[in-house]
């Protein structure tokens, strides 16, 4: 089902007549859809197609506002399409509108990363364990409120998984690498030894009374490593969470992986990492490759 002239001479009609729109608007309108067409001639577009259409809108650069505003001349366009009875239904209005896109996500580089989790002193039980909690961190992209809900008994250290329960209370299995799993036994042990004072609640992380930890405690906890390792980046524990997506995805994972890892409901949601991932690849083309390097000068 092609977006044709024709079609596209009566949305025009529809927008002047119907909708008494000023001659400005209907011309803002009409790019709006010959922009769609740039993108697909095809207007049989699901809501997934439409957010891959805001991905690519904001490749290329466009402000959250023109994005929008492209939005309303495309919903304006189905809103055509039904009382002409062409199409059922406005894939727009299934949508969530990209307000999260006006800011990306912090996250740290390898390098830090690595500093961030070897700044805890591993020589002490505090430090041992809060060695591993920033491992945990990084490796699995835990929320922080999961972390510190995770309790002994969701580790299968036969399977090498954790188990989770995410927003909605929805469960989720996360990998660990065999080193980290290594690690864990050790620390259960220390837990065991230094954190349990009379009854074992069952929660990984504990505090020297054996409560469980709490969220402000992990961005406190986050905040003194980041300053002993001269991280001089505003960051908290979903920084890290951030910087396990964005690592993954510049080496190659796929988003729908990495959207089961991080148990987004929406994809949508995930891509957010390829603006962050395209503009690092761009800065690394701009600085290394000899045309860009010659056109810059």
């Amino acid at each position: 089902m092609e977006i044709t002239e024709e079609l596209v001479k009566r949305f025009q009609h529809y927008m002047k007549y119907d909708l008494s729109l000023s001659e400005n608007s209907i011309e803002a309108y009409k790019r709006d859809l010959m922009e769609l067409t740039r993108f697909t001639k095809d207007y049989n577009l699901t809501p997934s197609d439409l957010v891959s259409y805001m991905s690519h809108l904001r490749k290329k650069g466009l402000s959250i506002e023109s994005i929008l505003r492209n939005l309303s001349g495309i919903s304006a366009f189905y809103d055509f399409l039904i009382q002409e009875k062409i199409f059922d239904k406005n894939p727009v209005a299934s949508i969530s509108k990209p307000k999260k896109w006006e800011k990306l996500p912090k996250f740290l580089n390898f390098e830090e990363v690595e500093a961030l989790i070897n700044a805890p002193d591993k020589s002490t039980p505090t430090g041992y364990r809060d060695n591993i909690i920033l491992k945990t961190f990084y490796s699995t992209g835990m929320r922080v409120s999961e972390l510190v809900k995770c309790k002994t008994s969701d580790i299968d250290f036969k399977r090498g998984i954790v188990s989770v329960v995410g927003k909605g209370s929805k469960q989720r299995f996360l990998p660990i690498y065999q080193s980290l799993q290594d690690e864990l036994k050790q620390y259960i042990e220390v837990r065991h030894r230094y954190f349990i004072k009379e009854k074992d609640n069952g929660f990984l992380f504990l505090n020297k009374n054996s409560a469980p930890l709490t969220r402000v405690y992990c961005w406190m906890l986050i905040k003194k490593y980041c300053k002993k390792a001269g991280i001089k980046k505003d960051i908290s524990p979903h920084t890290l969470r951030h910087s396990f997506a964005t690592h993954l995805l510049t080496n190659g994972a796929d988003l729908r992986t990495i959207q089961l890892l991080l148990g987004h409901s929406d994809i949508a949601t995930t891509e957010i990492y390829t603006h962050i991932t395209d503009n690092k690849v761009r800065s690394i083309l701009e600085q290394f490759h000899p045309r860009f390097k010659m056109r810059n000068k």
